[in-house]
């Protein structure tokens, strides 16, 4: 019966990334692309530069603030026209592919100070 146990533990730990669940949060930083990388998220990026790296195959990301990490996005439509600006992504994160579902993105509110 114990080597069935273990069996059992060893599949289940095998099998938990394929069936791990989507972490709902919140990030806040600018977006980037593949191309590009965390060295362009900034102010001076630009909706212009996304796109064409978009259309070459790239991946939209944002460079998480908080821990200073690119995530991939899910879609470019949803944060088009929002590059060069500190934005907040709400959404799910699949740690997995390490790629957020996003369900919404606008301009980040100010620091409080």
């Amino acid at each position: 019966m114990k080597k069935l146990s273990g069996w059992a533990l060893a599949l289940a730990l095998l099998a938990s990334p394929a069936f791990a669940e989507a972490t709902k949060g919140e990030w806040t930083g600018y977006l980037t692309d593949t191309h590009c990388g965390a060295k362009m998220a900034s102010k001076d990026h630009t909706d212009e530069c996304v796109q064409k790296c978009v259309k070459g195959g790239s991946k939209v990301h944002i460079v998480n603030q908080a821990d200073k990490k690119m995530y991939d996005l899910d879609g470019y439509d949803k944060v088009k026209g929002l590059v060069g600006k500190k934005i907040t992504v709400k959404g799910s994160l699949d740690s997995a592919t390490n790629t957020i579902t996003v369900e919404s993105a606008a301009p980040a509110a100010k620091d409080a100070k």
